[in-house]
C-alpha cells in the first residue's frame, strides 16, 4: 500500500527533492492553495458555520458529495510523505493505543503497530504549509497540521477530547470512527479528557456518529467531543488541519493580556507587590490591601476589547512568522552523498523512464503504470 511504501522510502533516504504540484508548473497535482480552495468552496460554507462550527461534528462523504472538497490524495505522493517523515526530526512521535512507543527506528515502531505522528507537519511540506497559510488568511488567523500514519489493526490514541477544532482530511486507506457528545462544551486545555488516563465511565455517552472514513472524505470535530478511531485490515494516512480555538477564545486572551500588562509597566508596580510572600516577614495588611486594590484598579482602567484584540493579533503575527521561518529551515535542500557514480551501472525497472538533459539540474524518473514521478538532483562533481 501507499502507507507502507512511505515507511520503506523514508527509511531508505532519498534525494530530498520537494514536489509542489501546480506551484511548479511541472505536474497536474494540486498545490496547497488548490487544496484550500476546495475546502473553502465546499466545506466552509455559510451552512457549516451556522450549523456545525463549535456545535456539532460533520462527516463530509466524498462518495456522496464528490472528491473536490479534499484534494490531498491527489496532492501528496508517497515520496512527499516519505520526505516529510525524514525531515520531521523531533516532531515525529510514535503511539500505540494511547501509549508512547520507544523504538530504535520509526520503521521498527511502525511494524510493531505504532502510529507515526508528525506534529506541525506544515513545517516539513510545502503543500501542507501553503494549505495552512491559505486557510489562516481567509478564516482562522493561524492553522497548523498533523500527519497520522497508522498501520493495520491498531489505534493511535484511546478515546479522548481535544482543546482544538480539527478537520481530518483522509488521504489513503480507511479508519473506523466513533464520536460521542462532549462532556464539557468548548473546554480549555486543562479540561481535556483521555490524554493521561482513560475517560471516566460516567462521562462516556452513547455514540452519536459511527462510520468509516475513506480517501477524499473530510471529518470536522469541534473541541470537546469524545472521539476514537481504529484501522481495519489496511493502513491509513490522514492529515489533521488544526485550529487552536481554545487559545483563541476571549477568556484565554484576556488572561494573557492582563498577565502581560504588569510586566510592561513594572516600574509602576507598588513595592509591596514585588516582595517575597514567604520568609516570615511582617507586612502591614491594610497597606498591602490598599496597594493591591489600587494596582488592580489601575490595571483594569486601561482594559478595552480593542486592546485585547490588538495584543492577540500581534501574538498571532509572531506565531505565523515563526511558522514560516521554521518551514524555510526544514525544507532547505539537503544534498547527500551521490548514490550513482560515474562507473555505476543502472538499470531502470519496467515501465520506468528517465529524462536527463545534459544541462539539466535534475533527473526526472516517471512510471507509466501509476503516473508516479521522482526528481533527483544531478551532482556535477560526479559527471
Amino acid at each position: 500500500t501507499a502507507c507502507d511504501r512511505v515507511v520503506v522510502r523514508a527509511s531508505a533516504g532519498g534525494s530530498g527533492a520537494m514536489t509542489t504540484g501546480e506551484a511548479s508548473g511541472g505536474s497536474s497535482r494540486p498545490n496547497g492553495t488548490a487544496v484550500a480552495r476546495g475546502l473553502l468552496e465546499e466545506v466552509f460554507t455559510e451552512e457549516f458555520f451556522e450549523k456545525h462550527w463549535e456545535r456539532r461534528p460533520l462527516h463530509f462523504r466524498a462518495s456522496e458529495r464528490g472528491k473536490t472538497a479534499n484534494r490531498l490524495p491527489e496532492a501528496l505522493s508517497v515520496d512527499d510523505v516519505a520526505e516529510l517523515v525524514r525531515r520531521a526530526g523531533p516532531s515525529l512521535k510514535m503511539f500505540r493505543r494511547g501509549e508512547p512507543v520507544e523504538a530504535e527506528t520509526f520503521v521498527e515502531g511502525y511494524l510493531e503497530g505504532a502510529t507515526l505522528v508528525v506534529n506541525q507537519a506544515d513545517r516539513c511540506n510545502e503543500t501542507l504549509f501553503t494549505l495552512c497559510r491559505a486557510l489562516a488568511e481567509r478564516l482562522f488567523m493561524h492553522v497548523f497540521s498533523v500527519v497520522y500514519l497508522t498501520p493495520p489493526g491498531t489505534q493511535a490514541v484511546r478515546m479522548h477530547t481535544d482543546d482544538q477544532d480539527v478537520f481530518l482530511l483522509q488521504v489513503w486507506g480507511k479508519k473506523q470512527w466513533i464520536i460521542r457528545d462532549a462532556p464539557t462544551k468548548l473546554p480549555y486545555t486543562e479540561e481535556m479528557l483521555g490524554k493521561d488516563a482513560p475517560v471516566a465511565e460516567e462521562l462516556v455517552g452513547e455514540p452519536i456518529m459511527e462510520f468509516t472514513i475513506e480517501p477524499h472524505d473530510v471529518l470536522y470535530i469541534p473541541r470537546g467531543f469524545l472521539h476514537e478511531a481504529t484501522t481495519g485490515d489496511e493502513p491509513s494516512l490522514h492529515v489533521t488541519v488544526t485550529v487552536p480555538t481554545s487559545d483563541f477564545c476571549w477568556g484565554v486572551q484576556l488572561v494573557k493580556h492582563l498577565m502581560q500588562q504588569p510586566h510592561a509597566e513594572s516600574a509602576q508596580t507598588p513595592p509591596l507587590l514585588k516582595g517575597f510572600l514567604g520568609g516570615g516577614k511582617e507586612v502591614d495588611e491594610n497597606e498591602l490591601d490598599s496597594q493591591l486594590k489600587g494596582f488592580v484598579d489601575n490595571w483594569l482602567k486601561g482594559l478595552t476589547s480593542s486592546g485585547v484584540l490588538d495584543a492577540f493579533e500581534s501574538r498571532l503575527e509572531r506565531t505565523n512568522e515563526t511558522q514560516a521561518r521554521q518551514f524555510g529551515r526544514q525544507t532547505e535542500p539537503r544534498p547527500g552523498p551521490p548514490r550513482v557514480k560515474e562507473d555505476s551501472r543502472v538499470r531502470l525497472m519496467s515501465e520506468v523512464t528517465c529524462q536527463c538533459d545534459e544541462a539539466a539540474e535534475r533527473a526526472v524518473f516517471s512510471c507509466a503504470s501509476d503516473g508516479m514521478r521522482l526528481e533527483m538532483p544531478i551532482y556535477r562533481r560526479c559527471i
